[in-house]
Order: C-alpha cells, then structure tokens, then sequence
C-alpha cells in the first residue's frame, strides 16, 4: 500500500499526458508509472479478455504486459503514442498465450463481458431485459466461432473504440489488413447472426459497414 507521501507524489502527476508520465518513468519514476498503471490497467484487461475470454487469464496478461513496459521502457521513442504501444505489448502476450492453449477447447463463455460491453439501448421492461440477454447471447456465441484475427480487429474497433490506424499499429499489420479483417469479420458475423432464432433482437448489437469503410 502507498504511503501518504507517494499518494501526494501520485495525485502531482494526475494531470500529466500519457507520454509525460512514461517519459518520466523511462528515468526511473515509479510513481508516474504506477499512474499509468492506474489509468490503463482497465482497458488492458479487456483487451486480454477479447482474446482469452477468461477473466483470470486477461488479469494475468494484464500484470504481464505492464511489467513488460516497466522492464521495456528504453525501447519506446516520445514519437510513438504510449497507449498504441502499451496495447501491442498486451494484445501479442495475449495471442501468445491464446496459441500455446490452442490445442484445448475454448471455454463457453468467451466474448461474454465483451459482448456486455456493447453499447445497448434503454430498457423500459422486462420484455426488453430478456430480449436483450437474448441478443447478448446470441453475439457472444457468434463471435466465439470467428477466426481469432477478426474476433481481434473488431474487438478493438467496436469495443475499445481504436481507428483502423491504432488497430494496425496494435496488431502489427497494415491498415489495409485491418479493413479487410473487419469487413471479412462483419460478414461472417452477420451471417452467424442469421442462423440464430433471435435474427430480430441484434439491434443493439449491430456493427454498421458505414464506419469502417469511412476508415474514421
């Protein structure tokens, strides 16, 4: 636990930007580092979890990934974004670590905070409730069977709200790879989706082709 003094020192770099704070720890400051730590730990975890699918797995790549950064800082430049690097770091210890299970089946309930995650509409019943778990349902098992690049690209696009150039730079490809992961994605999820008996209870969940092809 942080004593009072390096609460103080912490709450002094709160309004420090992500490459301030990690140009700092580059020079050995614990504290702006565990600011950042504090900051993105969040998204780290579910970024692991879109690719693991399993809670105690992605709180895991997380504590690896930012150890990774910690004992890797000499290697980021002030020109690259820290968050692009950051991810990188946690979304290849994650694939990593989703290969070296590949040969054991994946739990049921992969996708299932990812799916949670997704932006739905005001519920006004209970009707709406269950038509809405429904829905949820029904995604996290289409996105379970997609091949485990698109699941990524649209997990970072739909859920963790990247544009296609921070998605690039996370999974190491190019821009146009990415595109053709998300619509390639999109098209083997709609047609999962309309093999489902709920086919009308996905509005919630819709990932419209107009964003992606916009490149944003």
């Amino acid at each position: 636990m942080l004593g009072k003094s390096e609460n103080v020192d912490k709450l002094d770099r709160q309004g420090w930007s992500d490459e301030i704070l990690f140009g700092a720890a580059r020079g050995g400051d614990e504290h702006a580092f565990r600011v950042l730590v504090d900051r993105h730990a969040r998204v780290v975890r579910r970024l692991a979890l879109g690719i693991l699918g399993d809670a105690h797995e992605a709180e895991d790549i997380a504590q690896e990934a930012f150890v990774a950064a910690w004992r890797a800082r000499e290697t980021w430049t002030p020109e690259a974004r820290f968050t692009t690097w950051l991810h990188r770091i946690a979304v290849n210890k994650a694939i990593d670590r989703y290969r070296g299970r590949r040969a054991t089946p994946e739990p049921a309930d992969v996708i299932t905070r990812l799916a949670d995650a997704a932006p739905a509409a005001p519920v006004e019943d209970q009707q709406q409730r269950l038509e809405r778990r429904e829905s949820a349902r029904s995604l996290r098992d289409c996105l379970r069977r997609l091949p485990a690049s698109q699941r990524q690209a649209l997990t970072l696009y739909y859920f963790e709200d990247l544009d296609v150039a921070r998605i690039a730079g996370v999974l190491d490809t190019t821009e146009q790879a990415v595109r053709s992961l998300l619509k390639r994605g999109k098209q083997t999820l709609r047609l999962l989706i309309q093999r489902q008996k709920s086919l009308g209870l996905h509005g919630s969940f819709g990932f419209p082709s107009t964003a992606v092809d916009a490149g944003r």
